[in-house]
């Protein structure tokens, strides 16, 4: 009884440390069963979907232009590749789309200098709600 208690007592400490990474990879599990990849590199938040790049495009132009704290600085879409450009609260936003093939594309967001992935992590999300 004292044994079952001691690691029902340390996995609740362990899941309170680890609170942020517990969200992380509850985020992964998601995009991985979305057929997704999610990670964070030197300050870029880079997931994966499953959609074409025009539909992903769309959705991130609507997100800029719905959501009121983000404020359109530029967009370019070229035939693989795209580039949205806006600030949020005072820091500059960069979205890069990447066509990985017709069914796929890379989302690579920067929030900053240095990055945030709690924020990219959110703009992340609000674009993928906007995917049809």
């Amino acid at each position: 009884m004292f044994k079952k208690a001691h690691f029902i007592i340390l996995s609740v400490i362990m899941l309170l440390s680890l609170n942020s990474c517990v969200a992380t990879a509850i985020l992964i599990g998601a995009a991985v069963v979305a057929g997704g990849a999610v990670y964070y590199v030197n300050g870029d938040y880079i997931i994966e979907v499953p959609k074409d790049i025009r539909s992903v495009y769309n959705a991130t132009i609507k997100t800029m232009q719905m959501d009121k704290q983000f404020s359109l600085l530029s967009q370019s879409y070229k035939d693989k590749t795209a580039e949205v450009k806006a600030s949020q609260n005072g820091n500059n936003v960069t979205i890069s789309l990447t066509s990985l093939s017709t069914r796929s594309t890379e989302i690579k967001i920067r929030v900053g200098t240095l990055g945030d992935e709690k924020d990219s992590i959110n703009i992340a999300n609000a674009i993928t709600k906007n995917i049809p």
